[in-house]
């Protein structure tokens, strides 16, 4: 089954981004197993404790996903530059996320220019509260799985 990793720190809206994406209302507590995404037949989705907790499941999963979702909510994001690079050369695509895009005035675009500038990424900004930006995110992970799939190697535009 393809799996589909959400990375960032705690509290950056990594869970909050797997309900959006899979159109389901937040549960506390809940579990996740394969989920359907637009478009896409049957995906994991990996959500990780955060990438600032030594010794969370983001080590694993980082060996196993196909395609990392790597959320960014502030200036700061220097740690996740470094998992960024970590992911890519473990053979995952990586998409980066503005997440909580609904909170910045400009909807998160000055982060995304800078974040994008920096890692060489395609960067979406995203809100799980509005849901703006879920359908065009759907977009970019089918592109990068279907780009996997088609040519046997990660993309990276």
């Amino acid at each position: 089954m393809r799996q589909v990793g959400i990375f960032g720190k705690r509290k950056s809206g990594k869970s909050a981004l797997m309900y959006a994406l899979t159109r389901q209302k937040i549960i506390q507590d809940a579990s996740f197993s394969a989920m359907e995404i637009s478009g896409v037949t049957k995906v994991m989705l990996v959500d990780t404790v955060g990438v600032d907790v030594e010794g969370s499941t983001a080590e694993k999963s980082a060996q196993t996903v196909e395609v990392a979702l790597m959320l960014i909510t502030d200036d700061s994001f220097e740690l996740e530059l470094a998992w960024i690079n970590k992911l890519r050369k473990g053979g995952s695509s990586v998409i980066v996320v503005i997440s909580r895009a609904d909170l910045f005035t400009d909807g998160g675009a000055a982060l995304a220019a800078a974040a994008r500038e920096v890692s060489g990424l395609k960067t979406i900004c995203v809100s799980s509260e509005t849901g703006a930006g879920i359908v065009e995110l759907d977009n970019l992970i089918n592109h990068e799985l279907s780009s996997i799939s088609n040519c046997g190697f990660v993309n990276e535009e």
